[in-house]
């Protein structure tokens, strides 16, 4: 009896059996239905090998490093496993063989290889900074980990910035730091942002992505949105430098606005003076007195603005106005009777 091995290590056990390259007229047609699988690390797979026509002896079966069987009598046949988290299979060949005796003696071998990818989904993707609050003009890192997560030497890091005006802007990963195997892990990576006042309630959010062999990338862990908050000193909006006429007598009232974080507190002096802690400047009644220069001041945590307005106080003109036309009036009025009156008198003289 001669024991002859198949390149899957199917044994034949015939008398006349000759090895031999695969026959030209025999059609070793193998069919899978999955050529490719994606399968998620702790759920079922099932895979199936068939062929179109039974030969009289064959071995059909599937080769792998852990559950491989094999049939001699039907012609088709089904691996599985009830719950896949062995990563060797994303490295190893899993394929399909057939083993035939066909005419002549000799044996005919073909196989087909099915790719398949074991991946997991992290138990948590968690984004942070190292400081709570950013002052304008510190370098900050943001932080996002991502633990248990496979095949981690497949994985990129893919963060999301979204500013005031909803604008989405997506940076891809720069410092990427991997512990574990070839199998799942724990990844790290760094962001390091420049906190600008432009910063300032813009949202972070950092994403796990897998490079697979069946997709360009999957998405399979997010963050949660991290709103950063920067600190930056006050810059004065209004009023601008210059000047302000108002009439005596009238109520003057300025207002002085800032942006800054946190808000700015305000404060209006004359020659050191306080006059007010309000942004609005406000003096009813004004007298001349009051003319002159003041400022506002504008400050906080990390600074303070200041801005110099001066005061004119004026007189009102219209009075005076209103008199001298009384005036003006009064006297052409005295005038015309002066001349009527001599007019008149002339007459009367002139007439006797």
């Amino acid at each position: 009896m001669v024991i002859l091995k198949s390149m899957s290590g199917v044994h034949f056990k015939q008398r006349v059996w000759k090895l031999s390259t695969p026959s030209s007229t025999y059609d070793c047609a193998i069919h899978i239905f999955h050529e490719s699988l994606l399968v998620e690390y702790g759920e079922p797979v099932e895979v199936n090998c068939s062929i179109t026509t039974k030969p009289t002896h064959f071995k059909l079966g599937w080769e792998t490093t852990f559950n491989p069987i094999e049939t001699s009598e039907e012609t088709s046949l089904v691996w599985s496993v009830s719950s896949l988290t062995r990563w060797e299979v994303n490295t190893e060949n899993l394929f399909c063989y057939l083993s035939a005796l066909v005419e002549g003696g000799n044996i005919t071998q073909c196989k087909k290889t099915i790719q398949l990818t074991l991946y997991k989904r992290p138990d948590s993707v968690m984004i942070h900074s190292e400081s709570d609050v950013w002052s304008e003009g510190e370098l900050r890192n943001l932080t996002c980990e991502i633990k248990n997560v496979g095949p981690v030497c497949n994985l990129t890091v893919q963060w999301t910035r979204v500013d005031q005006n909803r604008t989405r802007t997506v940076i891809n990963s720069s410092d990427v730091t991997i512990s574990g195997n070839l199998g799942e892990g724990n990844v790290t990576d760094t962001l390091e942002v420049s906190a600008g006042r432009d910063e300032d309630g813009v949202q972070y959010q950092c994403a796990a992505l897998l490079n697979l062999n069946l997709l360009e990338q999957l998405q399979v862990g997010v963050s949660q949105l991290l709103t950063i908050s920067v600190h930056y000193r006050p810059t004065i909006t209004q009023p601008s430098s210059g000047s302000v006429s108002i009439t005596k007598g009238d109520t003057l009232m300025v207002n002085c606005e800032a942006h800054g974080n946190p808000d700015p507190q305000y404060t209006w002096t004359r020659s050191s003076s306080t006059i007010t802690n309000s942004s609005l400047l406000n003096i009813s009644n004004v007298r001349s007195e009051h003319q002159g220069e003041y400022t506002c001041m504008a400050s906080n945590s990390e600074g303070s603005a200041s801005v110099k307005v001066t005061v004119n106080v004026t007189e009102d003109t219209l009075p005076i106005m209103a008199s001298c036309v009384v005036v003006a009036v009064a006297l052409l009025i005295a005038g015309l009777c002066t001349w009527f009156w001599k007019n008149y008198r002339h007459k009367q003289i002139t007439s006797s």
